[in-house]
This record gives structure tokens, sequence and C-alpha cells, in this order.
């Protein structure tokens, strides 16, 4: 009985597959399109799209802004091209993986585990190329976006796993058959990418392909169900990525491990949501919880001073970094600031940067005094906060009223990274916060105390609430 209904769905799928290409040159189909998508076939001929049309290897297809097109290939794969988007069917053989080509934006696909003819199954399915990257896919749902200004290349992975690889500059413009392609995915410098993770080629970071990390929970989840990528921004979550630490508490009473204890880490790098960077060997991974932006594809990692969520094993981006739109999963940068494409905030509109993070001055004055390095202090040139070479500083404003704001950083854009690895070292991070009922307890009573104490120091005219300004007389 098994067996004949299996035949039964061999039999519908191939009925189904002839219905569909009754042209046997044609490898892919269109099935649903919204806006303008035009085609180039090989030999040269435009074409304006529409929905159940046809296409054999070779055919370039783009989209318009707000626009997209599914796919299906003879393999009953599917694939979306999102909006503002390029892409070339290279070659779609019944017995051979296929290579897809993406010359900018967005692809979504579902790759089918059972890949017609092929006799080989452990060998990838199918090829996705970027410029600076290569894919192997062999059953899974992915996404991958390409910015060709700056070349980066990011993969999301939401069911299954796929290879990825970067592509060395002096073979970008080579010209790329199975084989090839399968040499790089499966090289020693290949990361393997496994649900709920991205990795990416930031030409800004390093070379090489970043180790996989997770992606924030919200954006992952927001990204899965935004096939098209055409969903409309809401801009209606203002309340995320606040910080769960209660005010005026030490973050070290809400970890469960020991200060000694905490110095241990995972014997494996990779599995470390703290992430890290090999200078040497240019390997390197975000930490766990960072975000992307779809648009320029850098990936805001979470700053040395995020909260870990142990339920998701995640850090969280601070507001101040952006958030992400709940329904389409579009990264939002800080009001009155963009993402330029070398991975740095620029300053677009001061004023309304200002409304929503002002930094005062005058206590900005009195950290600095506080925090003045020793002079074994490490050298400021070597610090994240330092200007390698004008790259990564800082572009304060000073504004009207005593006020100064301070642009937030991503990353240093730098060949060598090193600022990157100064601020995200898995030495200057905490690990993984984890409060039990007592501690929560203890927690929330050193802060009363705290709190009542500064208060009745408030009220006897000794300490001032604003300021560390001693009072001298009593007014009572």
């Amino acid at each position: 009985m098994k067996k004949q209904k299996i035949q039964l769905i061999g039999l519908t799928i191939l009925v189904f597959s002839q219905l569909l290409f009754a042209n046997e040159n044609n490898i892919a189909k269109v099935v649903i399109m919204k806006g303008q998508v035009t085609a180039k076939l090989k030999d040269g001929t435009d074409i304006e799209v529409k929905v159940d049309q046809s296409f054999p290897e070779g055919v370039s297809l783009q989209t318009a802004q707000k626009s997209f097109v599914k796919l299906i290939f003879i393999d009953k794969s599917q694939m979306n091209l999102g909006p503002n988007s390029h892409l070339v069917i290279n070659a779609f053989p019944k017995a051979e993986a296929g290579i897809i080509t993406l010359v900018k934006g967005q692809i979504r696909s579902q790759v089918t585990k059972d890949y017609m003819e092929m006799d080989d199954k452990n060998k990838s399915k199918l090829y996705i190329k970027t410029k600076t990257a290569a894919m192997g896919i062999r059953g899974t749902d992915f996404q991958v976006n390409f910015n060709a200004d700056n070349q980066n290349t990011s993969l999301i992975t939401f069911e299954g796993k796929v290879a990825m690889s970067h592509i060395d500059k002096n073979q970008r413009e080579d010209q790329f058959d199975q084989g090839k392609l399968e040499k790089f995915v499966s090289s020693e410098k290949a990361v393997m990418v496994e649900h709920g993770q991205i990795s990416a080629v930031n030409l800004n970071v390093a070379e090489r392909a970043m180790a996989p990390t997770l992606l924030g929970t919200k954006q992952i989840e927001a990204l899965k169900n935004n096939e098209s990528g055409t969903k409309e921004s809401t801009d209606g979550d203002k309340k995320q990525y606040r910080n769960a630490l209660p005010p005026g508490a030490d973050s070290s009473i809400f970890s469960n491990v020991s200060k000694d204890s905490n110095q241990a880490k995972d014997s494996s790098a990779n599995s470390d949501s703290n992430g890290f960077f090999n200078s040497k060997t240019g390997e390197y991974k975000l930490p766990a919880g960072s975000i992307i932006d779809l648009n320029t594809v850098n990936i805001i990692p979470p700053p040395a001073n995020a909260v870990f969520d142990p339920n998701t094993k995640t850090y969280v981006v601070p507001e101040n970094f952006g958030k992400i739109d709940k329904s389409s999963g579009e990264y939002l940068p800080p009001t009155g600031l963009k993402l330029g494409t070398d991975g740095k905030f620029i300053l677009i509109d001061p004023s309304a940067y200002a409304k929503s993070q002002i930094i005062n001055k005058e206590d900005k004055k009195e950290d600095k005094k506080e925090n003045k390095p020793s002079a074994n202090a490490q050298d400021p040139s070597q610090s994240p906060e330092a200007d390698n070479k004008g790259s990564t500083k800082n572009d304060p404003s000073e504004l009207s009223g005593g006020l100064k704001i301070e642009i937030p950083k991503v990353y240093g854009a730098t060949p060598e990274a090193a600022a990157f690895a100064n601020n995200f070292s898995q030495t200057n991070r905490q690990p993984a916060p984890s409060m039990t009922d007592a501690q929560r307890a203890v927690a929330a009573e050193r802060i009363t105390t705290t709190e009542t104490v500064r208060q009745t120091n408030t009220n006897m005219g000794t300490t001032s609430p604003t300021s560390k300004v001693k009072i001298i007389f009593n007014v009572q």
C-alpha cells in the first residue's frame, strides 16, 4: 500500500511538471508577481514578465522597487526575488545542481530535498553565488542578500543547513561550474549556517565568511513570515530592546555563576554566544542576537554592555542602535541617523536625533573625569573608541542648550578589524546571566535598600539625588 502511494505521488509530480513546463527547455515558471518585473533572455531579448510565463536557462530577471516575483523550478523548488533585485539563472539541469547568481538585492528560497535525477544526494542541490560568496544548498529554507556597492553578502537560514564560503579577490571574475562551486562550499574555510543563524562576507571586517551566529529573535521571526520581502514597515514597535536590568542593579547579582567561574569559556569558540575575532586567520563571529540591515547588508552586533536573554541565548541590541519592525523584519536606524554602506552611522537630522537620545554635556564631562585613564591604561589608539585612521571615531554634534549627542558605532570598518577585536572579545563580555528566585530576591532587596538609604540622605540634606556633591547645610 505504501509503495503504491509513493508511486501515485511520483506520477502526480510528473504530470504537474509536464503541465507547468510544456517546453522542455524551460526550467522556471512565474507563479506570483507584484509590480514591475523584466526579463532578458540569453539571446538578448527583453520581456515584460507576466504570471504563468516560463523561462529557459540563462535568463536574467530584475524587479523594481516594491516589486517581487515568485518562481517554481522543475524540481518544485520555489524562489522569491525581492524588491529592487537582479538574478541570473546560469544553469538548472535535471541531473546536476543548478547555479543562480544574485547580482544585487534579495533571494528567498525553499529548495526541495530530492532534486530530480541527481544520484549523489550528499552533494549540493543548488548553488547561489554573489560576487564575494558561494553557497551550497541541500534542501532548506534560506535568504541571501547582496549589496552591489559594498559587495557584502549575507545568508540567513530558516530551516535546514546551508554551506557558505567567501570567493577570493582574484577569482571573483571567473566562470563557475558545479565542480568549482562545490570545492568552495566544501573547503575548510566554509561555514555551515543552520536554523536561526546568520553568516556574512563583510569586507569591512574580514575577507572570509563569518562564523554563524544566532540572529536576533524578533528579526528572524519577522523575516521568516516576510517571504516576498515586500511587507511594509509599520514602525509601531516602540517598546522593544529596553534594558532588562532594574535601574541601579549590579549585573553580577543576576548571574548564578561565581566571578571565578565566570572566566571559564566554552570549549568550542563557535558555540560561544559572545563572539570572537582571530586576527591571524581572519576568523570571526559576532555576538548572538546581532541584527542585520538588509539594505546595506551590514550586521549590527550587540554592544559590550548589552543584556543577555538566557531563554533565547542571545544578547539584546539596545534601542539606541536601532530596532526591528515587527511586521516586515526591516532594520530601522535610530531617529536622525542613517546606516551607510561602510557600516558607519551617518547623522542626517541632528535635532531629531537629539530629541530621542540626548546626552547631558555636564554629566558627560563628569563621566570623563571619573573614567580618566591611568598611566598604565591601554593605549587609546588601540581601543574601540579610538579614531582608527578616522574610520571608527564617533561623530558628536554640539546642540543649543549645552547638549551633546554622540553617534553609536557598529564596528571598525578596517580590514584588520582591530576595533572589532577589542569591542567584542570574549574576555570583555560577561557570561550569560541566569537569575534564580533567591538571587532575584537578593537583587530586589539590595536595590530597595540602596534607594532607601539614598532618599534618607537626601532628606537629611547630606546628599544631592542628582550629583555626588555633599550639601554643607541641613536646611531642616
